[in-house]
């Protein structure tokens, strides 16, 4: 798996961590400003009496969220040790953006908020008991943050942040460097192309699967470039996964489909999701049928709803009409995809909020088989498993309104509003058609849901 947070091992052990102990103490000892920090945030003036090898593994414990180093040790020999670590989604956000939100989830948490106390107790396991949130430090939710981002400390968090906004000035400064390539590669240039390395050519794939892959150049669903111009740096890159993933996100159909012709694997998790399931979250249901007649990735509950798979959405449901224990293998999550949303709360394994993130993703993507299949189950129409969307604001978003007309005759409320932008079915529809408001698909909504049209703009 690439893209990983940080430089550390995928399953680290406990003898990593115990030798990470002995280098915080002896970092410590030597007066290192960075350890000095790290152990007065745990240890307050405590540590300037002593500082052993118990207390750093005290520290390293804390940090992450455990209360004791025995706690962090049974962890991390049991289900710990096997877990692995995410893949990066972090795209150059400043430090302060994050310490900004943990900022705004201590406030939260010191008014015992519901949502806040469920995330601290998810995410700190010190607090995994807890009743009330009121008595939470902000380093309890900086690692609520941390977390929540897939890594295991705050400190981890900061690092890799910092990591990421230097990579992210290189990858810009490469991608000038290779301006006069990518208008070779606009212009059909193979003679220049076949110069170049393989590293220059996994770049220029990449920056063919946007949709502007330089200033002022557009590029649509079409391929938009030469073909022979791409086949060349298709025989020169190794890794044609990252492009692929990009394309998903962008669009980019028929390069899509030239990538996966090439060899791109359709269920590599790079950038943390596969290609469906960006393709899914960035609404692209054309993608999502491309990806999905070559593999279904991951195959679970949502992704079949989401790619219109009646037969195996109730395959995920034995004789008794009960949810199977294996529909589940993988759970949406909106912050995966780099749609700028934050993470959702962490998902439980009850089985309606499973099938309710299957409900509305098939609102999503116009799959009124599947939805009509659920409705007649019993799912409410307006179901909302995580952000407050319900299958309506999907829906709506989506440009559906076959589902928009199925979901409003049995009873959704187009006056419900989501949790991020406080929206109903009409602020939904303003937001997904702003530059076209006079869209027939808009205007065919817009009736269906009784919403004013927005004021025309002088």
């Amino acid at each position: 798996m690439r893209d990983r947070h940080f430089e550390l091992p995928s399953r680290p052990s406990l003898e990593y961590y115990r030798k990470q102990a002995k280098h915080l103490r002896h970092a410590y000892a030597a007066g290192d400003p960075a350890a000095g920090a790290r152990v007065a945030d745990v240890l307050s003036d405590r540590a300037a009496e002593r500082f052993l090898l118990g207390d750093a593994q005290f520290v390293l414990a804390q940090e992450h969220g455990f209360r004791t180093w025995a706690d962090f040790r049974a962890y991390v020999e049991g289900r710990g040790a096997t877990a692995e670590r995410p893949v990066s989604r972090l795209m150059g956000v400043r430090p302060g953006v994050y310490a900004s939100m943990a900022g705004a989830l201590l406030a939260e948490l010191r008014r015992d908020e519901p949502g806040a106390l469920r995330r601290l107790r998810a995410y700190v396991p010190r607090h995994a008991t807890a009743t009330s949130a009121a008595t939470a430090e902000l380093r309890d939710a900086r690692l609520v943050i941390a977390r929540e981002l897939g890594f295991p400390t705050w400190r981890e968090l900061v690092s890799f942040t910092e990591k990421s906004r230097r990579d992210l000035g290189e990858r810009r400064e490469e991608r000038r460097r290779l301006h006069r390539e990518a208008e070779a590669l606009l212009a059909g240039d193979g003679d220049r192309l076949a110069a170049l390395t393989a590293a220059q050519a996994g770049t220029l794939l990449q920056m063919l699967a946007r949709p502007e892959p330089i200033p002022g150049v557009r590029l649509g669903r079409e391929l938009g470039v030469p073909r022979a111009a791409v086949e060349v740096l298709l025989g020169k890159a190794t890794d044609l996964d990252l492009p692929l993933l990009w394309a998903a996100r962008s669009g980019r159909v028929a390069y899509a489909r030239l990538l996966l012709d090439a060899g791109a694997d359709p269920g590599a998790r790079t950038w943390g999701g596969t290609p469906l399931e960006n393709a899914i979250h960035h609404d692209d249901t054309e993608v999502v049928d491309l990806l999905a007649a070559r593999a279904i990735v991951p195959r679970a509950l949502w992704t079949f709803a989401a790619c219109g798979r009646l037969d195996l959405v109730r395959a995920c449901f034995g004789a008794d009409g009960a949810l199977r224990p294996d529909a589940a293998p993988a759970r949406p999550d909106l912050a995966d995809t780099g749609a700028g949303f934050p993470s959702r709360l962490p998902p439980s394994d009850d089985p309606a909020e499973i099938v309710g993130e299957a409900f509305v993703h098939a609102c999503q993507h116009g799959r009124i088989e599947v939805v009509r299949w659920f409705l007649d189950r019993g799912v409410h129409p307006d179901v909302a498993p995580y952000l407050g969307r319900t299958g309506l604001h999907w829906a709506v978003r989506g440009g559906r309104p076959h589902v928009v007309r199925l979901l409003l005759e049995r009873g959704a409320d187009p006056s419900a509003r989501d949790d991020l932008l406080r929206a109903d079915a009409g602020g939904w529809l303003r937001i997904a058609f702003a530059a076209r408001p006079h869209d027939p698909v808009a205007r065919r909504i817009r009736a269906l849901i009784g919403s004013e049209p927005a004021p025309a703009v002088r």
